[in-house]
């Protein structure tokens, strides 16, 4: 009985890669928005989260913002995946 020695699969395309990096960054880039809204909303950072913009608390902006720029991450992603 005779042993083959494995073989190693083959590299990924380069195209994989690039889809790989688009999507972890779009995903890291909705992370930090959606992480750096939550801490906003903390008592540690309720001074700066109280500041008004627009006749709103910019914590409240930032909070309702979490969804669109969600689905604006969608929609990039859903492009790219063309």
């Amino acid at each position: 009985m005779s042993q083959t020695e494995p073989t190693m699969p083959p590299a990924p395309p380069a195209d994989m890669r690039s889809k790989l990096l688009i999507n972890f960054g779009l995903f890291g880039l909705f992370f930090v928005f959606y992480v750096g809204a939550a801490l906003l909303q903390t008592p540690l950072f309720k001074d700066l989260a109280v500041i008004p913009v627009a006749g709103m608390p910019i914590g409240l902006v930032i909070s309702m913002a979490v969804f669109p720029v969600s689905w604006i991450i969608l929609v990039i992603w859903f492009r790219r995946a063309r």
